[in-house]
């Protein structure tokens, strides 16, 4: 019996791509709305593709990490969010939740960690872990059965041998990788006189950060021994910031995750105040869909009502069926 697949999406990750991708967006009030159409659009396809059993959505939330408890220097060369891409955040997550996705965060933990422990409690009970994203650290948790699959364009899955040949090491690697050679965009400083190439090649040929770090005196370059002889402890200290955790104590319940559709109604009232017009037709109400309230107007005090109503609601349409089998409308 093949093992169910629970989604995970790196929410905050697609919601800045989403931002970035599109430009120029705005609503009917003169708001920017291009990060909340991206990542709706994405997420739409992801679930019309790959009709997901089980999914949920984890968002980074404002305030400090873990991380930057332990490195002051951690992400503090990024600029403040944009103020337009703060006020779509609330509508991002409205988006997502209209469209039947949870959301899961937890304080002072990124969206990297809670996905990393959300995968592997799922392993634990036989479940495969599809994680949605594009960010390269999560190459790290790829194993027998977790994959990380990219929704740029058309989309990109990624097993062990794909990471192998992406990042060129095994996924146990990654993180030592990314410890030597550093992060510029969470300003996490690698060692000096090693970039990525030679990063890979320095972990692929010694296997662990510890075994190249013993290793370092013999190293055949001279820029590889100094930087590793001064900067080890660096090094070490990287691992631990760009390590995902797997050990939240994050609420899990696989079956709060099952996929259970679209709000129709939440998602038409969204999508119609947001002025996406495309997105508005596929969850207009329709007659079936519409509650309906059927009432015989049979006396002058029932029709005197019905008057009444019509002209408090301001707009109304009528069907006409003659006696004699002849319809009409107006």
């Amino acid at each position: 019996m093949p093992r169910p697949t629970l989604f995970l999406i790196d929410g905050s990750s697609q919601m800045y791509r989403a931002y970035h991708a599109i430009r120029g967006l705005t609503g009917p009030d003169g708001r920017s709305t291009n990060a909340v159409y991206g990542f709706s659009t994405m997420l739409r396809k992801l679930l019309q593709d790959h009709q997901p059993a089980f999914i949920a959505a984890a968002f980074d939330l404002a305030g400090p990490t873990f991380r930057s408890e332990l490195s002051a220097e951690y992400k503090a060369n990024r600029a403040p969010m944009p103020a337009d891409l703060v006020e779509q955040v609330p509508l991002v997550r409205e988006a997502c939740q209209a469209l039947g996705v949870p959301i899961v965060t937890c304080a002072g933990f990124e969206a990297d960690d809670v996905i990393g422990t959300m995968a592997m409690r799922a392993l634990t009970q036989d479940f495969d872990v599809a994680i949605v994203t594009g960010d390269k650290d999560f190459f790290q948790l790829v194993g027998e059965h977790v994959r990380v699959f990219n929704p740029r364009d058309e989309g990109a899955w990624f097993d062990a041998d794909g990471v192998q040949q992406k990042f060129g090491v095994a996924p146990s690697q990654v993180v030592d990788v990314l410890a030597v050679m550093g992060d510029a965009s969470d300003n996490v400083k690698g060692v000096p006189g090693i970039g990525e190439k030679g990063a890979r090649e320095l972990i692929g040929t010694h296997g662990t950060l510890e075994h190249l770090l013993a290793a370092a005196a013999s190293l055949p370059k001279k820029q590889h021994r100094d930087g590793l002889a001064a900067h080890g402890e660096r090094a070490r200290a990287n691992r631990e910031l760009l390590r995902i955790r797997t050990d939240l104590a994050v609420s899990f319940d696989l079956e709060a995750f099952r996929y259970r559709g679209a709000n129709r109604e939440a998602c038409f009232d969204l999508f119609s105040r947001l002025g996406f017009r495309t997105l508005v037709a596929d969850y207009a109400p329709t007659a079936q869909a519409t509650a309906k309230d059927y009432a015989l107007v049979d006396s002058l005090d029932a029709l005197d009502r019905l008057i009444a109503e019509i002209r408090e609601a301001g707009r109304v349409a009528c069907g006409v069926i003659a006696d004699g089998g002849g319809t009409g409308r107006c």
